[in-house]
């Protein structure tokens, strides 16, 4: 089954305005990929993939794999609905893969990359949500909430295995009238 472990970025102001302006950037991609997508009409990822790749690495300097993930979140879009044009908002989330983000959990600490370049940010998290890190299933989402940052994460952890039930108390339906009275 998986969870979504909550970790709550703590950067320094430079960093925060990088991870911003990467949301920006990464948002307007977006935009420009979703326009030609409406376009033409071409909204599955492989598809979209071959069509605008190259440009928007070279127009938007992002990195491959940031590309490869805002192609992925336009096509995402469409592939909900495709009746209208899709506009994303400047400071949207982004997701962030293994090959862009990397945890290292004893240092509280993730190493993601930015307009920038990679940073290194301290984190914090709940104990059970950085247990869940240990599990870490591929992408991590990039938020702004009410000025903080943070990565939502999904995890997979293995089901608990039901207990069988040894003692039951149980209720004789035919009393609850008379423990009412």
């Amino acid at each position: 089954m998986q969870l979504t472990a909550k970790v709550k970025l703590q950067p320094t102001e430079a960093q925060a305005d990088s991870l911003k302006r990467t949301l920006e950037k990464a948002n307007a991609a977006c935009d420009y990929i979703s326009g030609i997508a409406w376009e033409t009409q071409i909204f599955g990822r492989f598809q979209l993939q071959k069509l605008v790749y190259e440009e928007v690495r070279k127009s938007f300097d992002l990195t491959a794999q940031l590309v490869i993930r805002c192609i992925a979140k336009v096509s995402n879009a469409y592939k909900a609905d495709h009746s209208a044009k899709w506009a994303f908002k400047p400071l949207g989330s982004i997701a962030f893969d293994a090959r862009i983000r990397s945890w290292k959990l004893e240092k509280n600490e993730v190493s993601i990359w930015t307009i920038e370049g990679r940073q290194k940010i301290c984190f914090a998290c709940h104990t059970r949500a950085k247990e869940l890190l240990s599990g870490d299933q591929g992408e991590s989402d990039l938020c702004l909430i009410d000025g903080q940052f943070y990565l939502f994460t999904p995890c997979e952890v293995n089901e608990p295995t039901p207990k069988d039930v040894e003692d039951l108390l149980g209720l004789e339906l035919s009393m609850v009238g008379s423990l009412q009275g």
